[in-house]
């Protein structure tokens, strides 16, 4: 036992490696697929197709009477949304 009371058990270096390679074959494919996406998806648009952006897009659409809501994003996830933020 450990100074802290817990059993201490041996790590398998093989299963540790395996383990690893595992975990970055995970996030490998999980961040091909966040590139993917980001190629046409507005990073400021919310699961909820929400605008969080803190400027001007042409693709914000404000809900009549609900001034405290953030806008809802209209824009296509086909197209590149990149050309709708207004520049000054």
């Amino acid at each position: 036992m450990s100074n802290s009371g817990t059993k201490t058990s041996k790590v398998d270096p093989e299963a540790f490696r395996r383990s690893i390679t595992r975990l970055m074959e995970i996030y490998r494919s999980m961040s091909a697929v966040a590139d993917k996406s980001a190629i046409t998806r507005c990073p400021y648009k919310d699961a909820r197709s929400r605008c969080s952006a803190k400027f001007s897009c042409k693709n914000q659409y404000f809900i009549p009477g609900k001034p405290d809501e953030p806008a809802v994003c209209t824009g296509s996830d086909k197209l590149d949304y990149r050309y709708a933020w207004e520049q000054d």
